[in-house]
């Protein structure tokens, strides 16, 4: 048990959740997370269910990936069109420095 447990006061993470769900946080308190995510496991192996929690989480990995890859993609292109367009800008600098043009 926790000081804070002993002390009977609760923690700002505590009241958000109960304020977000109270039945969530009172069952939360009497049983415990852990034994809450067992019973959770059970109960869709019974109904043959997925675990959708593990599901979405992995389709959120997904989807946050593919917006790194289009985002890391931008970030290179941008790069090397900057480079491109400081090359041709010194280019022509050289040129009207020595006449080229």
């Amino acid at each position: 048990m926790s000081k804070q447990e002993k002390k009977g006061t609760l923690s700002a993470h505590e009241l958000n959740k109960y304020a977000y769900c109270p039945y969530q946080w009172y069952f939360e308190k009497t049983y415990g997370r852990k034994e809450l995510r067992r019973l959770y496991v059970e109960r869709n192996e019974k109904l043959g269910l997925e675990d959708s929690i593990g599901s979405h989480f992995r389709r959120g990995e997904a989807f946050h990936e593919g917006n790194y890859r289009a985002y890391s993609l931008r970030r290179r292109m941008r790069r090397i069109l900057t480079a491109a367009v400081v090359c041709v800008l010194l280019l022509c600098a050289l040129a009207v420095k020595y006449g080229w043009i």
